[in-house]
């Protein structure tokens, strides 16, 4: 037993991780195959190639090929009953799962009611097979907005989902060039009617896109929000506020944001007293898993089983849950880590 085993058996929450982006490439493949779509791959190994990020673009030409290969509501059943048996496989009891319906909608000429039913009809198959839990935030793709898509019809679709899983507005996609300023009435909307804000800001922009999402956007939690290290004033602010940070540090390493493991920030943002969460982002196209987070953290930048553990309870501290449920959740986690440390750890390891 070592702290590897520890962090493999450990219970989880993730925050930050996009569901068209966690479909298991056999599935990619699969889907592909019945709905007549051809890949630039046809093996998994050619897949795992053509995952492999080359600039941002490229990432999102990744994408569109994959949402290209989902074509009717079943297929969204699918996916989301298969991340349910990913999460199970990892201990992660619950999941905030982030989609976004836009290209969807439009593209398949079906109702947003529709995806929605199939995505809950396969919430509900993982809660009923592997006991974890889904919630749903529903994201705004900012580069849309070239496109004359405003955000205003995502927000509309979020709202409708409101008692259907839906418990916060995202916002993604190609940040440079599409600042929160874009997207104030959509969030206005949302807001205004009991969803949460959590938009990407401050992965591939820097700290302006944050205190635009704070200001502007209401934003509760920050998707990324890595950029802050080069804001001292923004880094105090984001301390004291105690503002969550959706920190995903392989994604940001393969989308060459930071250089490497070692070089991200997130051991200078949470030695700072940022509160920070940890997330897997869009998992098969990173070669990643939430898992693999936590490992990496602990083999490359030194986190103790104290800190990992103060990093898992953080994600569950910002879940967009009721307090009641999220006392709950958090003392069984905290029952269960007391429990896991005297199954993997050593004396010395171990801690009250």
């Amino acid at each position: 037993m070592s702290v590897e085993s520890y962090i493999r058996a450990m219970p989880k929450v993730e925050l930050h991780v996009h569901l068209e982006g966690s479909i298991r490439p056999a599935t990619l493949l699969e889907l592909a195959r019945r709905n007549n779509v051809t890949l630039p791959a046809r093996t998994l190994d050619e897949l795992r190639a053509f995952y492999q990020f080359t600039d941002f673009a490229h990432f999102i030409d990744v994408y569109g090929t994959i949402i290209n290969c989902l074509r009717a509501p079943d297929d969204f059943a699918l996916i989301v009953e298969e991340f349910g048996a990913t999460m199970a496989e990892q201990n992660i009891r619950y999941a905030e799962v982030t989609w976004s319906p836009v290209s969807l909608v439009l593209r398949l000429n079906v109702a947003f009611a529709e995806l929605l039913a199939a995505v809950n009809r396969g919430r509900e198959a993982a809660r009923a097979k592997y006991g974890v839990e889904i919630r749903w935030i529903i994201d705004i793709v900012r580069n849309s907005y070239a496109h004359g898509i405003s955000g205003m019809e995502t927000a509309e679709w979020a709202v409708e989902g409101r008692d259907h899983g839906v418990v916060a507005l995202g916002l993604g996609g190609l940040e440079p060039g599409f600042g929160p300023e874009l997207f104030v009435a959509p969030f206005a909307y949302a807001r205004s009617r009991g969803l949460r804000s959590v938009p990407h800001a401050g992965e591939a922009s820097g700290p302006e896109s944050i205190w635009g999402a704070l200001r502007l956007l209401g934003a509760e939690r920050i998707g990324h929000g890595i950029r802050a290290i080069d804001d001292p004033e923004l880094v105090a602010y984001l301390r004291e506020q105690q503002i969550p940070l959706e920190v995903c540090p392989t994604s940001n390493v393969c989308t060459g944001v930071v250089s490497s493991l070692e070089a991200h920030p997130i051991r200078r943002l949470f030695d700072a007293g940022v509160y920070i969460t940890v997330n897997s982002d869009d998992p098969p196209m990173f070669n990643t898993t939430l898992t693999d987070e936590y490992l990496a953290l602990h083999r490359s930048l030194g986190f103790s089983v104290a800190e990992i553990e103060q990093l898992v309870l953080n994600g569950v501290r910002a879940a967009l849950l009721p307090d009641e449920q999220k006392t709950q959740l958090e003392q069984l986690f905290i029952a269960e880590f007391a429990r896991l440390r005297h199954a993997h750890l050593g004396p010395d390891q171990r801690r009250p």
